[in-house]
């Protein structure tokens, strides 16, 4: 396979999934439920396949390492905004997972100026399964949709813990490193 041909698919699915965001919130404005639902999850499924061909291919690209991770919450939060504006779930939802996004890249510049980088680990792909399945039950007005936003919530605030904790003794590591070096 000639490798070259494909170095662009995870950053053109990352475009794709950032053209589906005002997609998906004019069929749910137009309450066109089922075509909502559907960009959406196709939304996620690109989200999984860059993250995969990126990875296997080592077509990893600043471009994606910003855009990715801005498409994906991007897509998640429209979701919860809208949904919660057809009162298919409560807004606190919302709110709490946009504060803790805001948390997360203030968090995330602070630590970059340091030039650390924490990748993502097993809890925070565990959140994002969970809110997955939350927002679609929501779409498909599942009143069990809320007990899985607030499982996906909770599991979300844990991996943001799990990785302020790596962020802090990457920071002590480094600290170390450069007494030690002096």
């Amino acid at each position: 396979m000639n490798k070259s041909k494909w170095r662009h698919v995870p950053n053109i699915l990352t475009i794709l999934r950032l053209i589906a965001v005002p997609v998906m919130a004019l069929l749910i404005i137009s309450e066109k439920w089922t075509e909502s639902l559907i960009i959406f999850i196709l939304a996620e499924l690109t989200d999984i396949l860059d993250g995969y061909i990126a990875r296997k291919y080592n077509f990893i690209t600043n471009f994606g390492k910003l855009a990715d991770p801005f498409a994906d919450k991007a897509i998640q939060l429209t979701a919860l905004l809208l949904l919660a504006g057809d009162e298919r779930l409560p807004y606190y939802f919302f709110f709490i997972l946009l504060i803790k996004e805001i948390a997360m890249i203030i968090g995330s510049l602070f630590f970059l100026r340091k030039k650390i980088v924490v990748s993502s680990n097993w809890v925070g792909k565990a959140a994002a399964a969970v809110l997955f399945a939350g927002i679609v039950l929501a779409f498909l007005n599942i009143p069990a949709a809320v007990y899985f936003m607030w499982a996906g919530t909770v599991i979300s605030i844990a991996a943001s813990a799990i990785y302020l904790i790596c962020y802090v003794k990457e920071v002590k590591n480094l600290s170390t490193e450069r007494e030690e070096y002096n």
